[in-house]
């Protein structure tokens, strides 16, 4: 992968992560609280859900990319393969085993970039839970 591929990797979840903050920081009013407390939790929860979300979805992608559903997948296709045209049925791989093979020839990863600004907005969260406390 080239840098700025690896770049595009982290920068992608970062701004949308950054954006799911403002827009949660907007709706609830966060910019006009003077109250120390209130703004800190608000801020807390903003960096809370999308890194909640970035790190699911980060996992969730890196568990389908390592092949957990590739039996799921292949019973669907052979089920569906019965009400197919048998020249649709003559190009599908007979055996799982065929059919993991070729997947894993066609395998991308690169979902790191989710799960590792996802838990630096849960880093952050964390943060401001502390300060959130000790206010």
């Amino acid at each position: 992968m080239t840098n700025k591929g690896r770049r595009r990797q982290y920068l992608i979840p970062l701004l949308v992560g950054i954006g799911f903050a403002v827009v949660f920081l907007w709706s609830r009013g966060t910019l006009g609280k003077t109250d120390a407390q209130e703004l800190l939790r608000d801020v807390s929860d903003a960096f809370f859900i999308p890194g909640v979300l970035l790190v699911c979805v980060g996992g969730l992608l890196f568990v389908a990319g390592n092949g957990i559903f590739d039996m799921l997948n292949f019973g669907v296709m052979k089920v569906l393969s019965l009400v197919r045209s048998d020249k649709y049925r003559a190009k599908q791989p007979r055996t799982y085993y065929d059919y993991v093979s070729a997947r894993n020839a066609n395998r991308r990863g690169g979902y790191s970039g989710l799960l590792w600004v996802g838990l630096i907005f849960l880093l952050l969260a964390a943060v401001f839970v502390a300060l959130y406390m000790t206010v």
